[in-house]
């Protein structure tokens, strides 16, 4: 859990370097991209992701959870009656955010769960995903909530290493959304991190016992022999 929390710290700081340079040129989703290739390195090491093509899925699904979970805090913001769409700050609802971050968390777990979780139905796999997707949504209300605070310390950082949108001010950083998106990517992507891990530790510790024990009966044919 803490490796794959860790994991997940890694990719939202990668995110907030790259956040300026790769927006400029249209990858605008890199963060989703970052969180799922990171993470596939993890589960790599831990020995629950041997095949190429699961790492490459994950990441792609990754990449769509971060577009789809923007694209439906937006749509929550603007057409639900739960939104802020008269203000002109940037407020975000948390209904909005909820939303978002339950959309998101979703996609993540059911990619990984279904792909790597092969000891329990597709079924219950799914609804293990359902079960744990709302602590995304949590997730993105807290992480936006905490703009001002941890959201400013990490502007301050980059912004004296030359990794935030030139021009912009303490004051802009703030009052806008910068702060509160780079809050969110820390919080949001280590808080999920930690949830995969959490929700694969029962699979991998099945898989490891499971060798061990189907070798005891070969053995004693033998000794009996």
């Amino acid at each position: 859990m803490l490796l794959t929390a860790s994991a997940g710290l890694l990719a939202a700081l990668i995110s907030i370097c790259g956040a300026y340079p790769l927006g400029r040129h249209g990858l605008h989703f890199f963060p989703g991209a970052a969180f799922g290739a990171i993470i596939s390195g993890c589960f790599a090491l831990r020995r629950y992701l041997r095949d190429v093509w699961k790492a490459i899925a994950i990441t792609a699904t990754s990449t769509f959870a971060y577009y789809a979970s923007m694209q439906t805090a937006a749509g929550v913001e603007l057409y639900s009656p739960f939104g802020l769409r008269q203000r002109e700050d940037a407020t975000v609802s948390g209904a909005a955010l909820f939303a978002g971050g339950l959309v998101g968390a979703f996609l993540v777990l059911c990619a990984v769960i279904l792909l790597l979780d092969s000891d329990t139905t597709f079924r219950h796999r799914v609804l293990k995903s359902l079960y744990w997707s709302p602590v995304g949504g949590v997730l993105g209300i807290v992480g936006w909530a905490l703009g001002p605070s941890l959201g400013m310390a990490l502007w301050s950082v980059f912004h004296s290493m030359g990794l935030t949108v030139p021009g912009e001010t303490f004051q802009n950083a703030l009052y806008g959304q910068t702060s509160h998106v780079y809050s969110l990517w820390v919080v949001w992507q280590i808080g999920l991190g930690f949830v995969l891990g959490l929700v694969l530790r029962g699979p991998a510790k099945v898989r490891s016992e499971l060798p061990a024990s189907s070798t005891i009966p070969s053995i004693r044919h033998y000794m009996d022999d």
